[in-house]
């Protein structure tokens, strides 16, 4: 696949504050370099979401006087490695010093050759100069290629084994066939890379169109077990006649069709539930947690699994269990607490469409069950519908029913007409209570038990057996009662 050259007009936002970068550098006797992702996304033909620059010298100092010379706001970033942040509305631009003696090492030093570019920017600006590649960077981005920028870029940082697998997910490059067991010797280090660096790193990941892909390669790297350690009680624990894969090889092709779905909803939707999902996986931020949510959603089984005959066993309950599981792994890899949060509700409730599919063949679809699924899922639908069709198309047993996806299909039409034609007016009614009421009232902290009470009441709420702020409270307080007596 050809690449584009850059030109200074894809940096034409920028121009302002580069142009101040350079004065700015000038005045202070330093060299400016465009450098790394910025060049790689520009010959992609990508807009850059931001300007990666290289500076010789000061780089915090330079930083600073910039910012106040170009009416940006400055945040040091790495003190340590001498990295700052320049922002203004609709834009950033990161500025690194040099990490080694000169521009040349500085790059060899880099994680991997795609990154390791540099133009002067200058004479980039004035479309003048020619490219800075001591490693051979621009030819494996031709062949879409991903390798190591030097021998010992991946142990200086073992967090690039993640963003590695990143670039695969992101940018559709392949690993080099020595990257494997590179990346497989450094991935124990993993473990001593801070948790918010490794979740940052993750959404990007998951949000990539790739993203199965490059899941799959970091189980084959042995990186997977060490970013979700929670995932290795799967291996190996068979299943029901539903399903032809333990439960780590079915969480990982449940992955798979999910990354399938999300290429084109519409190839396994109908309108208009098509457009509701595409509209859902459109955002890689949002796509990375149900992408999440699809590798993580049977982390309950292992745990609430009972052999009932040879090659028979049954997972009571393993959705709630696989729930809080899900929730700890998040956080645990560095998820915030609403992005954990969304891929625990999204396990919790992954085999609530199926409860519901039994009705549904028999023609007795209930409003109530609907608006139920409706509260639980809220404005995730969208993304619970999907993550079911994922979940079967990755059960290929002997005794999985062959029409379950057509009546997944047919399910959620149903669900979406009840929801537009006779619910649409209950569920625009808001909340009778808050999360911060019932913290604040009821005297709870935060965490899943807030969310079973809102929950709960907001079905009464819905089902007209409550009216008032006060009756809500009152529903509150014998939902914790009874959650918490363990009944």
């Amino acid at each position: 696949m050809s690449l584009r050259s850059p030109r200074p007009a894809d940096l034409a936002r920028y121009r302002p504050i580069l142009e101040t970068t350079l004065a700015t550098a000038a005045r202070r006797g330093q060299e400016v370099w465009l450098c790394g992702g910025t060049l790689r996304d520009l010959f992609l033909g990508l807009p850059p979401p931001d300007v990666d620059l290289a500076v010789n010298g000061d780089a915090m100092a330079l930083g600073r006087a910039i910012a106040e010379a170009g009416g940006a706001r400055f945040v040091a970033l790495k003190e340590a490695n001498a990295t700052c942040r320049l922002v203004r509305e609709g834009w950033w631009l990161d500025l690194a010093g040099l990490r080694a003696p000169s521009l040349e090492q500085d790059l060899r030093a880099r994680d991997f050759t795609v990154n390791a570019l540099a133009w002067e920017l200058g004479a980039f600006l004035a479309g003048e100069g020619s490219l800075i590649d001591p490693t051979g960077g621009l030819n494996d981005l031709q062949n879409r290629s991903l390798r190591a920028a030097g021998p010992g870029v991946l142990r200086e940082d073992t967090l690039r084994v993640l963003r590695a697998f990143r670039f695969v997910a992101t940018h559709g490059l392949n690993l080099t066939h020595d990257m494997p067991d590179r990346l497989r010797a450094a991935a124990p280090g993993l473990r001593g890379v801070a948790p918010e660096r490794v979740g940052h790193e993750w959404l990007l990941m998951a949000g990539g169109e790739r993203a199965a892909q490059a899941m799959m390669g970091l189980e084959e790297t042995g990186a997977l077990g060490i970013l979700l350690p929670a995932l290795e009680a799967g291996r190996g624990v068979q299943q029901n006649p539903y399903h032809h894969l333990d439960v780590l090889g079915h969480s990982l092709a449940a992955a798979r069709a999910l990354g399938a779905i999300s290429a084109e909803p519409t190839a396994y939707w109908q309108a208009p539930q098509g457009a509701e999902i595409s509209a859902c996986l459109a955002l890689p931020s949002r796509r990375a947690l149900v992408m999440t949510a699809a590798l993580l959603h049977d982390l309950g089984k292992p745990v609430t699994r009972e052999e009932r005959g040879p090659g028979e066993a049954t997972f009571y309950r393993h959705d709630l269990a696989g729930s809080d599981l899900a929730r700890a792994a998040c956080r645990d890899l560095g998820l915030s607490k609403n992005e954990a949060g969304l891929v625990a509700l999204l396990v919790r409730e992954h085999m609530r469409p199926f409860f519901l599919l039994a009705d549904f063949r028999r023609g007795r679809l209930s409003n109530r069950a609907v608006r139920r699924l409706l509260v639980a899922a809220g404005e995730h639908l969208p993304g619970l519908m999907a993550l079911a069709l994922a979940d079967t198309m990755a059960g290929r047993g002997p005794q999985r029913p062959p029409e379950v996806e057509d009546q997944l299909r047919l399910l959620y039409a149903q669900v979406a007409e009840l929801r537009d034609r006779e619910l649409a007016a209950a569920l625009a009614a808001p909340p009778l209570i808050s999360g911060h009421d019932v913290m604040n009232s009821l005297g709870l902290e935060s965490g899943p038990l807030v969310g079973e009470v809102l929950r709960r009441v907001r079905e009464a709420q819905l089902e007209g057996q409550i009216k008032t702020r006060e009756e809500a409270l009152a529903l509150a307080r014998n939902v914790i009662g009874y959650e918490q007596s363990g009944d």
